[in-house]
């Protein structure tokens, strides 16, 4: 009996068991649903995800998938990474020093936070940044320079108040940055000048509140005006009372500041490349300063209301004199520039009440507005024109215009046109102005105030070029291919520009 009822048990339990399943395939018919995520796929991570019976909840089927990206506003909500890249930037072809090329015009239809300039595009260089390219872009993070990069424009990343990181290629050709080319970029922390820029130009990181960092090297030869203004987040090195920022190589390049303003003489370390902006400005106790060989440029400021300097010895090395360098140094009596001096900027020696007697670097090339004005110097006049020079050439530079004349024929031996030289009201009746063959430099609006200009006569004509000049510190310029227009100096329309040969 007991292994007759074991034998029927058996057989019950098994149906017990199977009666469910029987029951539900033989009911449910499955209602197929739609895809639903376990994991949700991302660009860079795949997801999985399932399609269950929306009756009994059977999974039915199962499988790993990826997407792409998906933007929103132009950006990527996985990856950050924007819709529009640097391939959408706004480019025209240009020749660059005889190299054809591609110039970065604009920003485009690009929404790029990282832009990465490319070394190619159609298999031809992009050379340059146009001037305010990207001037106050509320976007860009970073920006990344190709190796062919050579020139960027003035103002070309002003006011890109989101701009962190600046970074040139290892291999940089870059040599020309224009003015103001990264000012107002209130986040930028670090920036590292390109080996083969030589210049910093006025105002290239004026107002960079957050800069902690700037890399300089030690092939850098002068510094614009107000070029690191507003920057007071730079850390100096300090020694013998003086601020520095140096190079590798170079540990006191540039001569920041002097920390006591009270002091009577100072010395210049001998590997100080660059006096910088205002470096000694009022020092109204300084009565002796010893700058050594290798020193090149005196910046802005400089010296200017040093009222007790009398008398100060310039290296030979010495390359350009910034605006208002020595301004109201009243008792700097007599000075002498050495021959490599090519650049004098505006009001240089404005105010150097008993300054009588300067000489001029027979090879000078550029001179300021008024860089002489209110000063003890006799000036050499001839017909019409006021001279200064050195005692081998006293016609070397025309810096002024008698009153009331007509007509200018500018010395057969005068090399440099002063900038605004003509461009007072004391010349507005000058009609006519002749040129000598030695003539290189016509100063920027050298002739604006001629209303009464009409005519400009050249001994030559060949070889005049049309130069930008971005301030009167600003020493590097951008050279323009373009021929001398007499016709747009007449009129006044390069008040901005010199031109030179």
């Amino acid at each position: 009996m007991y292994k007759f009822l074991k034998m029927l048990f058996l057989p019950l339990l098994l149906a017990c068991l199977l009666l469910p399943a029987l029951t539900s395939c033989g009911e449910c018919k499955h209602k197929e649903s739609e895809w639903v995520d376990e994991i949700e796929a991302t660009c860079s991570v795949a997801g999985t995800r399932v399609k269950k019976c929306t009756e009994c909840g059977a999974e039915l089927d199962r499988e790993q998938y990826s997407t792409n990206h998906l933007y929103e506003e132009g950006t990527c909500i996985y990856c950050d990474r924007t819709q529009y890249g640097a391939e959408f930037l706004e480019y025209r072809e240009i020749t660059l020093d005889g190299e054809e090329g591609y110039e970065v015009i604009g920003y485009g239809s690009s929404n790029a936070k990282v832009v990465e300039i490319p070394a190619l595009r159609n298999g031809k260089p992009v050379l340059s940044i146009r001037a305010s390219a990207f001037s106050n872009n509320q976007v860009i993070t970073a920006v990344t320079f190709g190796k062919n990069v050579k020139e960027i424009g003035e103002r070309a990343f002003y006011g890109c108040v989101a701009l962190e990181s600046v970074t040139f290629h290892e291999n940089s050709e870059a040599a020309l940055i224009g003015a103001a080319a990264f000012a107002e970029c209130g986040r930028l922390k670090a920036f590292a000048v390109p080996a083969g820029v030589s210049n910093i130009p006025a105002q290239m990181l004026n107002g960079c509140a957050m800069l902690e960092t700037l890399t300089l090297h030690g092939g850098i030869t002068s510094i614009g005006e107000s070029a690191l203004e507003g920057c007071g987040a730079i850390t100096y090195s300090e020694d013998g009372g003086a601020k520095y920022l140096g190079a590798a190589d170079v540990p006191h390049l540039l001569l920041v500041e002097i920390t006591d303003k009270s002091v009577t003489s100072f010395t210049v370390p001998a590997d100080t490349r660059i006096i910088g902006t205002a470096a000694f400005l009022g020092c109204t106790a300084l009565e002796a300063i010893t700058l050594p060989e290798g020193v090149l440029s005196l910046s802005s400021y400089a010296f200017a209301a040093c009222t007790a300097l009398a008398e100060i010895s310039l290296p030979s090395t010495l390359q350009s004199i910034g605006a208002y360098a020595f301004a109201e140094c009243a008792a700097l009596e007599a000075i002498t520039l050495p021959e490599g001096v090519a650049h004098i900027g505006e009001k240089a020696f404005y105010k150097c009440v008993t300054l009588a007697a300067i000489q001029l670097p027979r090879d000078i090339k550029t001179v300021g507005i008024f860089a002489f004005l209110q000063t003890a110097l006799t000036y050499t006049e001839w017909n019409g024109g006021k001279y200064l020079g050195n005692t081998e050439n006293p016609y070397l530079v025309l810096v002024d215009t008698a009153s009331g004349i007509t007509a200018l024929a500018v010395h057969d031996r005068t090399r440099v046109i002063a900038n605004d030289a003509l461009a007072d009201s004391d010349c507005a009746a000058v009609e006519s102005v002749t040129l000598g063959a030695d003539v290189i430099t016509l100063g920027a609006g050298a002739f604006v105030g001629c209303t009464a200009l009409e005519e400009l006569i050249f001994s030559t004509t060949e070889g005049w070029k049309v130069a930008t000049v971005y301030g009167e510190s600003k020493i590097g310029f951008m050279v323009e291919d373009s021929p001398w227009n007499a016709e747009a100096i007449t009129k006044g329309e390069l008040k901005g520009y010199y031109c030179y040969r």
